[in-house]
């Protein structure tokens, strides 16, 4: 089941779906949708509004999974899911139902999904207008953030269904990550006992390749998590392109960590490489819900590959046991935090 925040200003309406546009809301705003209409790309919406309506929702699925009587879940997820830049409002519905699908066959349930829709405006020239938006939608989804962490304490002091959450981002997302983290940080402080995700992954992250150290800016988001993992791949142009706007520094989903000695122990880097290039999503014919072909740096949320490691660390298995990946040979660290997903 997919959910949707968003900090987009409303469009309109129509008689059974709520539209929205590429402005943020004013005073931090956003709005809780439920009932997924799953209708065609570019015409989907949700059917309802509000947070107790939300909350109401989220907590029926996860105990329908928890209960279901021909394979229950004893300790149901509900997912985050953050979009990159380029992405409307349409768009960013495409990505929420094109990740839960992707999930679906390797989680071995349907999962439960709670996207952010940040105000993107869908168009690959306004990169750096979209840096703003999601700038100043950081603290909208902070408050989101503890909305939702304080509805999963809530569910778990209650007992009604114990439950897990964990974070995906792909692209510009981690940068909203990065700083929803870092406002959270000076709102809860450095958080004691339940972290705010099991597991957190950063898909071709437009971060900095030094924000993950421990002197970096995206320290909090370690911080935060009980495990981090990182996929990058060389072959992502378009986190290349991205480099020569941000003045030329190297971008953490194109090439890794600047020093893997200086990462915080729960930090683990995989190398996609193999999967995430041009030829292996031509090779894999993998394509979107709007049946485009993908493009590098969309890959790691489509390639049955990457999707299959992505699997194994949403089950919280162990790093060095997950057997889609070996360490990486070519940094020398002894912290076992470098892996490169291996060729089948």
């Amino acid at each position: 089941m997919i959910f949707m925040v968003t900090s987009r200003r409303p469009a309109g309406s129509t008689s059974s779906r709520s539209t929205y546009g590429d402005e943020e809301q004013p005073h931090f705003k956003f709005d809780y949708l439920s009932d997924h209409l799953n209708g065609e790309p570019g015409e989907d919406g949700f059917g309802k509004k509000g947070k107790r309506v939300f909350q109401a929702a989220l907590l029926k699925a996860l105990i329908s999974l928890r209960d279901d009587e021909e394979k229950p879940v004893n300790t149901p997820k509900v997912g985050i899911y953050l979009h990159g830049y380029n992405n409307d409002w349409q768009q960013s519905i495409d990505e929420l139902v094109d990740i839960h699908k992707a999930l679906e066959p390797v989680v071995g349930y349907p999962p439960v999904l709670v996207g952010f829709s940040w105000p993107s405006s869908g168009k690959k020239a306004n990169y750096l207008a979209d840096r703003e938006e999601v700038r100043d939608s950081v603290p909208a989804f902070t408050r989101f953030l503890k909305d939702i962490h304080e509805f999963l304490l809530k569910n778990e002091r209650e007992r009604r269904c114990v439950s897990t959450s964990f974070c995906i981002a792909h692209s510009m997302g981690n940068y909203l990550l990065r700083k929803g983290m870092e406002y959270l940080s000076d709102h809860l402080g450095t958080p004691v006992g339940r972290k705010m995700f099991d597991e957190t992954i950063m898909l071709a992250p437009d971060l900095a390749s030094k924000d993950i150290e421990f002197d970096g800016k995206g320290v909090y988001i370690a911080q935060f998590s009980r495990r981090v993992h990182v996929y990058y791949s060389k072959h992502d142009r378009a986190l290349k392109a991205s480099s020569m706007k941000r003045f030329g520094g190297n971008r953490l989903g194109r090439h890794g960590a600047d020093d893997y000695e200086n990462i915080p122990s729960n930090v683990i880097l995989v190398n996609a490489e193999n999967y995430a290039n041009a030829d292996s999503v031509k090779e894999k014919q993998l394509k979107d819900r709007r049946g485009e072909q993908v493009s590098v740096h969309s890959s790691h949320r489509y390639h049955p590959n990457i999707l299959t490691d992505i699997e194994h660390v949403l089950s919280s298995r162990d790093r060095s046991s997950i057997p889609t990946r070996e360490l990486d040979s070519k940094t020398e660290c002894q912290k076992g935090n470098h892996y490169l997903l291996v060729k089948n």
